[in-house]
């Protein structure tokens, strides 16, 4: 009896030590790729070696010895142990790992697209409500309305649960349904709704009541968002705006590309944009084009706490070149350049693998962009979307988001 215990004890040993050997290789080769040198295991420095030593050697305890061993997940430990490396890097988490999951998430902030009902919804005194929908998306259409408390997704009780949990039931696969229960008025009512692929508004804009000024607002710079941005432009004026507001907050940034359409929408040719600065220390700085037309009107800038990578690209160009007053909060302090490597089970790693420094030569990184006129929202204010703003009137407008009131005072003095 001994005897046969002891060599399921080995058995489960030596195929530890083979799971162990095998994660250890896989573990080589990542970090050889991640340090871009190549796939070789010969490539890797004596220094990386060591490293990678040591954590195999750890795998290897865990592996023998931990007494729930059985289920341990070796994709799992991979993970965690990328983005320890990741988390290890002070960049306050701008380089960061992603799952399958996650990437296929990030992908569809970067094109603005997603598939879903198309709400928006936000926490209020413990309940999730609608804030509104989208024009034309399937929510709107089914006859769901801002205000709208969600208690219910698919039969089964939401209630005490966080917008974001909702949000995750309420998401899912192209064509098929979702059966919502909310409280309007006191009544529990019924919707079903079928998903559908939607874009996400990117650029919008309300015209505040009884005034010339636009409140315009930027929510990523994702995919064609500065044509977006033109659009949205052009129906301000249309509908009779002379000055604006230029919302970044809560802007987490996205394609610098879009940051530099974005920027040359409102500054002279060849003002500076940004400069990036290489690992090496060499610099490149980009310009606006030459022969640009940039809008020429009274602009204020908004920014948070929360306006980070591309938004504070944009905002330092404006402060540098004395194109807008800056008003709001110091931003998040990314500044950093991302490269996105995909690895081979649909994962992937964003690096931060050069620096942004504004057109007079200031870091971003760990500073952030500091406003002209410093502003914060009062106790259990929000920022206000403007198209959650479009039936109200300027005073419960500034009633709700105190820091687009002292946009809109700078922007008046500023005249």
């Amino acid at each position: 009896m001994w005897k046969d215990t002891a060599t399921k004890v080995d058995r489960r040993r030596a195929l530890a030590r083979r799971i162990a050997l095998l994660l250890a290789v896989l573990v080589l080769v990542l970090v050889a790729y991640l340090f871009g040198r190549s796939q070789s295991l010969a490539d890797i420095s004596a220094e990386d070696k060591e490293s990678v030593e040591l954590y195999a050697k750890a795998l290897n305890i865990v592996k023998e010895d931990y007494v729930g061993r059985e289920d341990v997940d070796p994709k799992k430990q991979t993970y965690s142990a990328i983005k320890g490396m990741l988390g290890s890097l002070d960049d306050g988490g701008h380089s960061r790992f992603l799952t399958p999951e996650e990437t296929e998430k990030y992908r569809e902030v970067l094109s603005s697209k997603y598939v879903g009902i198309g709400i928006r919804l936000e926490d209020k005194d413990d309940e999730v409500v609608v804030l509104n929908t989208i024009e034309g998306s399937p929510a709107e259409e089914a006859g769901i309305k801002p205000g709208d408390v969600l208690v219910a997704v698919d039969g089964e009780s939401v209630r005490g649960k966080g917008g974001k949990e909702i949000s995750e039931k309420v998401r899912g696969p192209e064509g098929t349904w979702v059966e919502l229960g909310v409280l309007r008025d006191g009544e529990e009512r019924e919707f079903s709704v079928k998903r559908a692929e939607l874009e996400t508004p990117t650029a919008t804009w309300n015209l505040i009541s009884d005034t010339d000024v636009a409140h315009l607002r930027l929510a990523s710079f994702s995919e064609n968002s500065a044509s977006k941005l033109d659009r949205a432009i052009s129906e301000a004026q249309e509908a009779g705006a002379k000055r604006f507001v230029l919302d970044l907050r809560d802007n987490s940034g996205g394609l610098v590309e879009q940051a530099e359409e974005v920027a040359a929408r409102f500054l002279p040719a060849r003002s500076g944009i940004y400069t990036r600065k290489e690992a090496d220390g060499e610099k490149e700085e980009t310009t606006v084009p030459r022969g640009n037309n940039p809008l020429d009107a009274p602009l204020v800038l908004l920014v948070n706490e929360e306006s980070a990578s591309s938004a504070e690209i944009v905002a330092g160009a404006f402060k540098d070149n004395g194109r807008a007053t800056v008003v709001g909060e110091k931003t998040f302090g990314t500044g950093s350049v991302l490269k996105e490597y995909r690895l081979e089970d649909g994962s992937a790693i964003l690096l931060g693998v050069a620096e942004w420094l504004t057109p007079s030569g200031d870091s971003i990184r760990g500073s952030g962009i500091s406003p002209d006129v410093e502003a914060k929202l009062e106790k259990d204010q929000k920022t206000l979307a403007p198209d959650a703003a479009k039936d109200l009137s300027k005073e419960e407008i500034f009633a709700q988001d105190a820091q687009l009131e002292r946009a809109f005072k700078v922007l008046q003095q500023n005249e």
